[in-house]
């Protein structure tokens, strides 16, 4: 449930993202395959609670099987109760590295990454301070789970890395460090944890010292292994569809054959002593905008106290109606601002950070953002504010139980902290909670002598914060049975031919295409996306940057409510509104359930039928958006990036999409004024050439008259032509930009193509690129850039091709640290030129074909997805069956095919190389 996730923001400061697994073909000693046993054990039933069914086997695993038969997806998720609070000194960063290093392959199981993506699995895992978690996710087939299944139950005691395979990754791992060490806001993160925990490790980043991560010996990393990847230190999670008696029997047979281990788990005993005084951590780096940060210990996120500490912090931080948005961000004091906790076993933390003004008074900015958390003794919480976060957190909590898998994935967070039910637990004391209670929370914890960030100021009568002692969940638990279970949708697969004997097209008098997917979804959820084309170059010529600011706006307030009511309302009916515009478009979406439908369309009618661009949020939102694009000065992916657009864009000056260096983007920031948007929005914003697609249990003909009737007055005579993309028609350009004291690089390589989805070309190459380039591990960039060299931690390669344009870009990309960036250019033209010479092989073609299908088979199994794809047929006036015969033509490709459209395209192109890093400092170090 996102409202309960603890971390949302934890994770971006160490975890490890984006994991797949390199082979192996080596076994290695001291591997616990002595603990399968002969016999597999049985699952003991213990529970059900809110449509989770929990199981328990002899060896100590706990099973949690949480079915959702509408939807056409699985996920495995297996959570184990390790993270780097368990790493003893010498060891930080030994759980997220392990984590890297169970990719490389178990016993049994040793070419797991070609598994994974000869079955389109979407697979990742990740570590956190409490807990490590490993989860694939793919459309529903009983030969997939048994794979997952087997494998995850294999790599638990008998993962086969090397030594060898250890030092490679450990420098992709350093790659990673650098990567993060390019952002203020993970740096503060970090820095204010370790100052803000003397004794306890979560004090430590989860990525590890540098030291530690490249000196540990690799027979400490093993103990590490066989010490908590364990039966009894490990939740089974299988959510969506599958068969329940087949999938307990799979798990039987797999998992219960492991023993259980001859010794109990040892616990851990640190506790952080109670602070007693403030503390200050400073860091002076390159950079343009100042951030404060602060920490506040709080108690165990399984006390009493977290539910009313986590409203706080929607009270403090939520964008809209948050008092750091009113107090600091709209009167201009930061262009940022926010509220978060980590929710933690032993401890937790709240958070807050705010991004001050280029320029701006650091020491002004610190002592507001203190005086909001530190005086709400003397400015309590309201009644309104209580209400308005419960409402807000509760229409999160019951939109994310309509995600099965998604629930699934995040139980991990709660096995963490000691038990998965604390999920729904937490949900229910939210809902509960008093303004007392709120307050209450607030004045215990954030004291002057808790916070860390200021500095240290002798005090004669200090006010400390005692973190008192959680209760035990058992007993807290024991009565507890949730919530009756979310209603779930119809089991109707996302085929072609389901979709075209449901999908009703109708159209307006005024042009707008109608296109409604009848179909009953879980939580009685209805998707509704429209896209509105508008506008050409001539009338929209230097309004490319104007034109984004009025759907933006358009939720700010308007003559009938403010931002605040708009927001309310949304909560109260469990719904999202969303409205962007773009140069040439004007695209909604809205997602809600059938009890509210009705009242939400009206209320996207009342949003758009009486905008007044308030001129004090319109300021909010421009200062926001200049703190953006200072941001990218310094930051190498953003400059690689500009200079990329700036070298290839080939739009006329004044084109709504022609390129804009920094200074001209904020000059035309600045320049945006309410006449203008006003202006904008009654010219461009029409149901002319308009486009709908609904999914959801509605009556056509009914969803079509509500939505006509709250959109039918936006007609105009404003001409429209699509703005088709356009690149120079250049190649060999080698550009690159210094970024002094950025510890990691950016490289681009970007070559314009002849190239759109209906090309005779397209499916070949595009396959083509998906072998060369489509995965971090497996593609011939990926084996070679970061398994082999251990150069880069991401790299890959892609295309933007459409139907609508007959121009398209190849891109390769790859972060590296600036004295490596050299070496992964080289291979990847060393890599081009081996499949030029040598070209691809009937195996690579097989696995990227049927990587191909399952990939399509696992999107369209979201809902959501197929709203898109309805929506996108319509606009590209094609048939569903397009999609058919694309899968029909690429099962047909020949090894010839692809290697003909990789040596015409790829393999021709005498490629653009744009790079920023601080390369000077590896040239002066090398003197």
């Amino acid at each position: 449930m996102k409202f309960l996730k603890p971390t949302l923001i934890s994770m971006s400061v160490a975890m490890a993202l984006g994991l797949s697994a390199c082979t192996t073909t080596e076994n290695t000693t001291n591997i616990q395959s002595q603990q399968i046993q002969s016999q597999s054990s049985e699952l003991t039933y213990v529970r059900s609670v809110e449509g989770i069914e929990e199981y328990s086997l002899e060896n100590g695993m706990t099973v949690l099987l949480y079915p959702d038969a509408s939807q056409p997806k699985t996920l495995v998720n297996v959570t184990y109760r390790v993270g780097s609070v368990h790493e003893y000194y010498g060891e930080t960063g030994m759980a997220h590295l392990l984590e890297h290093m169970l990719f490389k392959g178990s016993t049994n199981y040793q070419n797991i990454d070609k598994e994974f993506k000869k079955r389109g699995m979407g697979k990742n895992a990740s570590t956190w301070l409490d807990r490590t978690n490993y989860f694939e996710t793919f459309d529903a087939n009983e030969d997939s789970l048994e794979w997952a299944i087997g494998m995850e139950a294999d790599r638990m005691v008998n993962a086969t890395f090397t030594e060898e395979q250890l030092k490679s990754e450990m420098t992709v791992v350093r790659n990673e460090m650098e990567k993060g060490e390019n952002d203020p806001f993970r740096m503060l993160l970090g820095r204010m944890s370790s100052m803000a925990f003397l004794w306890h490790n979560y004090g430590n980043s989860t990525i590890g010292a540098r030291s530690d991560v490249e000196n540990f010996p690799f027979s400490r990393l093993r103990e590490f292994y066989n010490k908590h990847y364990r039966p009894d230190n490990a939740v089974l999670t299988i959510a969506g569809r599958f068969d329940n008696a087949k999938t307990k029997a799979l798990i039987e047979q797999k998992f219960g054959a492991i023993a259980k281990p001859a010794t109990p788990i040892e616990p851990l005993y640190t506790v952080e002593p109670t602070q007693d005084g403030e503390r200050t951590v400073n860091i002076r780096r390159v950079g343009d905008l100042p951030v404060i940060g602060l920490s506040y210990h709080t108690p165990s996120a399984v006390h009493e106290d977290a539910a009313a500490l986590n409203i706080l912090t929607d009270i403090l931080g939520d964008r809209t109606r948050g008092r750091l948005q009113k107090s600091l961000v709209e009167k201009g004091v930061a262009t940022m601002a926010t509220n978060f906790m980590f929710n933690l076993k032993d401890s937790s933390q709240f958070l807050l950070m705010a991004q001050g003004n280029k320029g701006s008074d650091l020491a002004d900015l610190e002592s507001q953002l203190i005086a909001i958390v530190e005086q709400l003794k003397t400015q309590p919480i309201t009644e309104d504010e209580l209400k308005l976060a419960q409402a807000k957190l509760a229409r999160q909590a019951e939109q994310s139980m309509r995600d099965v898998t998604g629930v699934g994935m995040e139980l991990s967070e709660y096995i963490a902290m000691g038990d998965y039910r604390h999920i729904f637990y937490s949900r229910d004391l939210i809902a509960q909670a008093t303004v007392e209670q709120v307050q209450a929370a607030a004045e215990k914890y954030l004291v002057q002598s808790n916070r860390t960030v200021a500095r240290f100021i002798p005090t004669e009568k200090p006010v400390r914060a005692e973190i008192p002692v959680a209760a035990d969940l058992k007993d807290v638990l024991k009565d507890y049975k949730g919530k009756a279970v979310v209603a779930a949708g119809e089991v109707y697969d996302n085929t072609v031919a389901n979709i075209k004997n449901r999908l009703v097209k109708m159209q307006w008098d005024e042009g707008t295409k109608i296109n409604v997917y009848p179909k009953k979804l879980r939580g009685e959820q209805i998707i509704i996306s429209m896209h509105f084309p508008s506008g050409n170059a001539e009338n929209l010529a230097s309004k490319g940057n104007a034109i984004g600011f009025v759907g933006a706006m358009l939720k700010e307030g308007n003559a009938k409510y403010s931002k605040q009511e708009i927001a309310s309302k949304l909560d109260q009916l469990k719904s999202s509104i969303s409205i962007s515009t773009s140069a040439g478009s004007t695209d909604v979406s809205i997602n809600t359930d059938k009890a509210n439908l009705d009242a939400t369309v009206k209320l996207l009618g009342e949003l758009m039928a009486a905008p007044t661009f308030p001129e004090n949020e319109l300021q909010v939102m421009k200062r926001s958006s200049i703190a953006s694009i200072e941001k990218q000065r310094n930051d190498p992916g953003a400059i690689a990036s500009n200079t990329f657009r700036e070298s290839l864009s080939n739009y006329p000056k004044g084109h709504p999409k022609a390129y804009l260096s920094l200074e001209e983007k904020i000059a035309a920031v600045n320049a945006v004024t309410v006449a203008e948007l006003a202006s904008l929005y009654n010219s461009h914003t029409n149901i002319n050439n308009g486009h709908i697609s609904v999914v959801g249990d509605v009556d056509a003909t009914s969803i079509s008259t509500q939505l006509h009737a709250q959109l039918s007055s936006f007609v105009n005579e404003t001409a429209y032509e699509h703005m088709p993309v356009s690149f120079k028609d250049k190649g060999g350009l080698i550009i690159s930009t210094e970024t002094p004291d950025k510890a990691n690089a950016q490289l681009y390589v970007i070559n314009p193509m002849m190239m759109d989805v209906k090309h005779e070309d397209y499916l070949a190459l595009k396959i083509a690129n998906t072998i060369f380039g489509g995965d971090s591990f497996s593609s011939r960039i990926g084996a070679r850039i970061r398994v082999k060299e251990g150069y880069s931690y991401s790299v890959g390669s892609g295309m933007q091709v459409s139907t609508l344009d007959k121009q398209g870009m190849y891109y390769a990309f790859a972060i590296a640290a600036p004295e490596n960036m050299d070496g992964v250019i080289t291979a990847y033209k060393e890599e081009v030129a081996r499949v030029v010479a040598d070209g691809f092989t009937a195996t690579e073609l097989d696995e990227a074909v049927k990587g191909f299908v399952s990939s399509r088979n696992r999107a369209w199994a979201s809902d959501a997805q197929i709203a898109g794809v309805i929506l996108g047929a319509s606009k590209k006036q094609e048939d569903l069956a397009f999609y058919d015969e694309q899968v029909a033509s690429v099962q047909e490709l020949t090894v010839e095919d692809i290697n003909t459209a990789f040596n015409k395209y790829i393999g021709a192109f005498d490629i653009n190389i744009f790079k920023a890093g601080d390369f000077a400092k590896t040239v002066n170090s090398a003197k």
